[in-house]
């Protein structure tokens, strides 16, 4: 049945006599036509395309992230507790597994990711903005994918979370002093007896030889604050030093813990 012919047998027969019949009968026709091209596109962007644009909202988050994530980890090495940490802070999704040992190791680390994306839904006169739920595998063996793929989400999984990092700690200058006395006063001796520690791997080390004399500066940051603890020692054929530098030494602009200020003595004595 005709559009015309549906409504004149709603409203009674067209009378193409009167000008201002005319005028309804092709008011009607135009709000009728309108109706189904508005129908016509909400069937367009129904839940097929609600889907799409969800998963791809949720990708631009994942994206992000990962970008992230590298940009605060510098070392080349990634550690798959450090991966997580840094994923399980982000409010951009919430972490559900990780696995592996680092990204050093040939099968990497891999890490579920759950991420909501929002998609329209509805006509495109008053559309209604849906929420959708995706689960990303990402693989980070050294460099993670440019398209992680998704998986299927698990039932009831609760968000990953770790407990706060422990402080790194600095051995104590008598302990230093009692492994370097045990040394040679070269670097090779000194590497050697520092190895004994086990030493947590954010203490940045570092030695440096200089006229028989070997300088020794142990740096370990305090989290959270943007300070820094520091234990220095000087190893030399008659004696070993070993000492930690008073804390107003360690403000920003004194000492900056280095070996070449163990050789000289920086630190040794308090500031007066």
């Amino acid at each position: 049945m005709t559009t015309e012919r549906a409504l004149a047998r709603r409203f009674g027969p067209r009378d193409s006599d009167h000008p201002a019949a005319e005028r309804r009968w092709g008011l009607l026709a135009g709000m009728l036509l309108l109706v189904q091209v508005m129908t016509g596109c909400s069937a367009l962007g129904g839940p097929p395309d609600r889907l799409a644009e969800a998963e791809a909202d949720a990708r631009d988050a994942v994206a992000d992230l990962v970008a992230e994530v590298g940009a605060k980890n510098g070392a080349r090495t990634r550690t798959a507790d450090q991966i997580g940490r840094a994923l399980a802070a982000s409010p951009q999704a919430d972490l559900i597994s990780i696995s592996g040992v680092d990204t050093g190791d040939p099968d990497g680390v891999t890490a579920l990711l759950r991420v909501v994306g929002t998609g329209k839904d509805g006509s495109w006169l008053e559309p209604e903005w849906a929420s959708e739920e995706f689960c990303f595998e990402l693989r980070f063996a050294p460099a993670p994918p440019a398209d992680p793929p998704t998986v299927p989400c698990p039932s009831l999984a609760a968000r990953l979370t770790f407990p706060p990092p422990t402080e790194p700690k600095l051995p104590s200058p008598d302990e230093l002093r009692r492994a370097l006395v045990e040394s040679s006063a070269d670097e090779a001796g000194v590497w050697a007896s520092l190895a004994t520690f086990s030493l947590d791997p954010a203490i940045r080390v570092d030695v440096a030889a200089r006229g028989g004399e070997v300088g020794v500066a142990l740096r370990s940051p305090v989290r959270d604050s943007g300070r820094y603890d520091c234990v220095l020692a000087r190893v030399r054929s008659e004696a070993v030093e070993a000492w930690r530098p008073a804390g107003v030494q360690l403000q920003p602009g004194e000492l900056s813990c280095r070996a070449t200020e163990s050789l000289a003595g920086h630190g040794l004595q308090p500031p007066k």
